[in-house]
C-alpha cells in the first residue's frame, strides 16, 4: 500500500554511516550518481542552482538535515525560485544495527514528496523509476570507494507502508507516540491484564518514543520479545503543508519503515500486508478523533488542492 503521491526506495549501501551522509549531503555530489541534476553554481553553504532530471530549466537545490543519532536525515529542497521550494525528498540513512543488521555499511531510504496539483505528468510518471536507478547509481559510486567492484547485498530490506491521514499534526503525533494507545491502532497485539500479548499470546514489550525533526516528527517504536528479539518499525509524521509545500493545508502524511531479514521472521508481524493494515487502522482512528469520519471512505491518498 502505497500513498499515491509518496513515493519510497531503499537499499543497502556497503559504506561507513558517516560517508554516506557527508557525501548525499553535498550538492556538487549530485553530478555524480543522479540522472540529470548538474549543480551550475552554489548560492551559499546549503543551496545550489542546477539542472534537473524532470524539467528542461533550471532548479533550485536546498539542503536541510537532522541529525538523530543512529539515524540522519538529509533533505533536499528543490524550487524554479530561490527561497521557495516546492518538492521535498528526504534522505534516510540507518545504521544497520538499528534493524537488526549485522552488516557493515549504511540503509538508505528515499522518501520523495509530489504535489498532485503542481507534478507534471512526466515527473507523476517517471519519478519512481529514476529514484531507483538514481539510488542504484549511488550505491555503485559509493561502494566502489571501500575498494568493491561489484554491488554488496545485504541481509535486510526495507520496506514503506504510507497513507494520509485527514487529521491534524498535533492530534496525530500525541496519538501515536502514546504507548497506551498502541494495542487500539496496533495490529494483532492486545493488553491482557496489565501484558501486552500477540497473536499467539507471546508477552512482547513496547516502547515509543518521538524525536523532534522541526517540521515533523519521527516516532521510534520498538517489539522486544524475550528471547531478546528486538524489532523496530519507525514512523514520521509529515504536515501536508511541509511534505507538499502548502502552507495551511490539513492532514498528515504517516511514512512507516520496516526492516526485513532475508530468510524471515520468526516473531512478530510476518508480511508487509499487516503493517499496511496497522497503518490504515490508525488512519481509520485520527480521522474519527478528528471529526473527519467521511475522509476514510475517499482512500489513501493526499488528494491536494487544485488551485495551482
Amino acid at each position: 500500500m502505497m500513498e499515491r503521491n509518496t513515493f519510497a526506495t531503499s537499499l543497502f549501501i556497503a559504506a561507513p554511516f558517516a560517508e554516506v551522509t557527508s557525501y548525499v549531503a553535498h550538492g556538487m555530489n549530485l553530478d555524480e550518481w543522479t540522472l540529470f541534476s548538474r549543480m551550475q553554481e552554489q548560492v551559499d553553504e546549503t543551496t545550489w542552482l542546477g539542472t534537473a532530471s524532470g524539467y528542461q530549466r533550471g532548479l533550485y537545490y536546498h539542503l536541510v538535515r537532522r541529525d538523530l543519532g543512529a539515524i540522519q536525515i538529509v533533505e533536499w529542497h528543490c524550487g524554479f525560485e530561490l527561497g521557495v521550494y516546492h518538492h521535498v525528498y528526504p534522505m534516510v540513512m540507518f545504521e544497520p544495527a538499528y534493524f537488526g543488521g549485522r552488516d557493515p555499511g549504511t540503509y538508505f531510504h528515499w522518501i520523495s514528496f509530489v504535489d498532485p496539483a503542481r507534478a507534471t505528468p512526466a515527473i507523476a510518471e517517471g519519478i519512481a523509476t529514476v529514484h531507483r536507478a538514481e539510488a542504484r547509481s549511488l550505491k555503485g559510486h559509493l561502494e566502489k570507494r571501500q575498494g568493491h567492484r561489484a554491488a554488496v547485498p545485504g541481509t535486510l530490506e526495507l520496506a514503506a507502508h504510507t497513507v494520509f491521514a485527514d487529521a491534524p499534526f498535533e492530534i496525530a503525533t500525541a496519538y501515536l507516540a502514546d504507548p497506551v494507545n498502541a494495542t487500539e491502532w496496533g495490529y494483532m497485539i492486545r493488553r491482557v491484564g496489565d501484558r501486552i500479548v500477540d497473536e499467539y499470546d507471546r508477552s512482547c514489550e513496547l516502547v515509543l518514543g518521538a524525536k523532534d525533526c522541526g517540521e515533523y516528527r519521527l516516532i521510534e517504536h520498538a517489539t522486544s520479545y524475550a528471547d531478546g528479539t528486538v524489532i523496530r518499525a519507525p514512523l514520521l509524521v509529515f504536515p501536508t503543508s511541509y511534505a507538499f509545500a502548502r502552507p495551511g493545508e490539513a492532514g498528515v502524511i504517516l511514512h512507516r519503515i520496516t526492516g526485513w531479514p532475508a530468510n524471515g521472521r520468526a516473531l512478530g508481524k510476518q508480511t508487509i500486508d499487516e503493517y499496511n493494515a496497522e497503518t490504515l487502522a490508525s488512519k481509520r482512528i485520527l480521522e474519527a478523533k478528528a471529526g473527519n469520519v467521511g475522509s476514510y471512505a475517499l482512500g489513501n491518498s493526499y488528494r491536494g488542492r487544485r488551485d495551482a
